[in-house]
């Protein structure tokens, strides 16, 4: 056992010291490489920061967060931007929706809430095995619309592990079931990020870049209005896959994992009052994102008071909300559904890695290499938008299976932006396929948090998750152009 342990370390060392001094060295190196000609000096600085924060993201050599502060340094130390133009991203509106949107949803995990919506979803969905593995898949999905999908994984894995070993009495890596649970947890979470603007940070990433760059502002209804379709038809392909094309699951009456999760959920007691408070204050955060249209029109005595409200201050109201409403006379006397010390651990590496990659996105915008590489491809801008759609989900679901979708997102836009700059083709038509398909990597842990974290249970082989998302990737790409391509000319007309 030590000496696993000792391996393990081993490993990590090398990782990180190879992550960490191979970034540095290919920034380098990349300055004493002749530079392309038409392209001028702050761009060729910019690929250096691009390829060191790429390298440091994928091995996190360095903490993703820390990683993410590099352009306040090396851009206004090289000339690229001034301090003052590189820092406005990290304070975009989109981080504060994020930031807003965590914070609210941290009132969730507190109370554990979370738990009991998962548990209660699965124990209805049936006692056939197959049925499980739908409800683990809905429950996350669900989940991972509002809270973290990593948070979302962390606590339903356990739960999968423990119902497939009640129903199958067997603890082994790659057992059908176990393997069919966890990669459903796993992929419930990537995909149900895809249904709501903050279910994952390429979305506000993506709404990040159309707004500062492109002027086009999508609300939280309009992202609903394809992202919801994406999530219902990528599920049910998601489930066929792990229940009849990936792995072939037994017969078993599955009572026993039923039992197992209604035993959890006896044992959670009846809902209390911070949980119904926090579960009717989270709800009227979602309404008013999805009716926010609405309630901009709202009109008394002649005035509406509500016309300049943004999905970004709705989020910063639900986020001081919970720290406003009691949690009810169940709890100490002035205890409230948020206190600052939950809060605060809220996961500030995604906001700043958001806010990074914005920043990234605009040097590469300002310095002339999104314009430079896009005439280097600009013959695909003559083509039928419906190839170019497939291509680049293609190219972007294969890509992040190794590079984070983040990095992948931060360095695409920029070029999407310049190729669609006189071409007659709107960007959203290139930039939303970018962010559904960066979300939907299945094949590897290093993929997705998600991924990595029902890899970590030692229940499923990397060869196994391989081969089942390989054939979830394909479906991905077939059916996410199938829908955008279908909704987003009247969604967006």
């Amino acid at each position: 056992m030590g000496r696993q342990k000792n391996t393990h370390a081993l490993h990590a060392s090398l990782k990180n010291g190879g992550g960490l001094w191979g970034g540095l060295f290919l920034a380098i190196a990349i300055q004493f490489i002749e530079r392309p000609e038409n392209l001028s000096h702050n761009a060729w600085v910019v690929v250096s920061l691009a390829a060191l924060m790429a390298v440091w993201w994928v091995t996190e050599a360095v903490p993703i967060g820390i990683t993410s502060l590099l352009p306040l340094v090396i851009m206004p130390s090289f000339g690229v931007l001034s301090i003052k133009e590189v820092a406005v991203p990290y304070s975009s509106p989109v981080v504060i929706l994020l930031l807003g949107g965590f914070i609210a949803a941290k009132s969730i995990e507190k109370w554990n809430l979370h738990t009991r919506l998962a548990l209660n979803i699965v124990v209805r969905v049936g006692a056939h095995p197959k049925a499980m593995v739908a409800g683990f898949m809905l429950s996350s999905a669900l989940l991972s619309m509002w809270i973290s999908n990593t948070a979302t994984t962390i606590m339903l894995a356990p739960i999968g592990v423990s119902v497939a070993y009640a129903i199958t009495g067997k603890k082994q890596i790659n057992n059908p079931l176990t393997v069919a649970i966890l990669l459903a947890i796993a992929y419930g979470a990537s995909i149900g990020g895809l249904g709501t603007p903050i279910g994952t940070p390429t979305n506000l990433i993506v709404l990040g870049y159309l707004h500062e760059y492109a002027g086009t502002t999508i609300d939280f209804a309009q992202w609903m209005s394809i992202g919801i379709p994406v999530v219902c038809v990528m599920l049910p392909a998601a489930w066929f896959v792990l229940t009849h094309w990936g792995t072939h699951i037994e017969s078993e009456t599955g009572d026993e994992g039923r039992s197992f999760v209604r035993e959890k959920l006896k044992n959670l007691g009846q809902i209390s009052q911070p949980e119904l408070r926090t579960l009717i204050a989270f709800s009227v955060i979602a309404c008013a994102w999805i009716f926010r249209r609405s309630l901009n029109s709202f009109e008394i005595f002649g005035v509406t008071p509500f016309s300049h409200v943004t999905d970004h201050i709705i989020a910063v109201f639900g986020a001081i909300l919970m720290f406003v409403i009691p949690a009810g006379k169940t709890q100490p006397e002035n205890t409230r559904l948020l206190d600052w010390q939950t809060a605060k651990d809220i996961p500030w590496d995604v906001v700043l890695l958001f806010g990074g990659g914005l920043s990234l996105a605009l040097g590469i915008t300002q310095s002339g290499l999104a314009d430079w590489l896009a005439h280097q491809i600009g013959g695909l801008t003559s083509a039928p938008s419906l190839f170019l759609m497939i291509v680049l989900i293609t190219v972007v679901i294969f890509s992040t299976e190794i590079v984070s979708n983040v990095a992948t997102a931060t360095a695409v836009l920029p070029i999407l932006g310049a190729m669609t700059e006189g071409s007659g083709l709107d960007l959203y038509v290139l930039a939303i396929p970018v962010a559904m398909a960066s979300s939907c990597a299945f094949m590897l842990p290093m993929a997705t948090g998600p991924n990595a974290i029902v890899f970590g249970t030692g229940q499923v082989s990397m060869q196994r998750m391989a081969m089942i998302g390989f054939k979830l990737n394909l479906l991905g790409i077939c059916l996410i152009t199938l829908v955008l391509f279908t909704l987003m000319p009247i969604v967006f007309s």
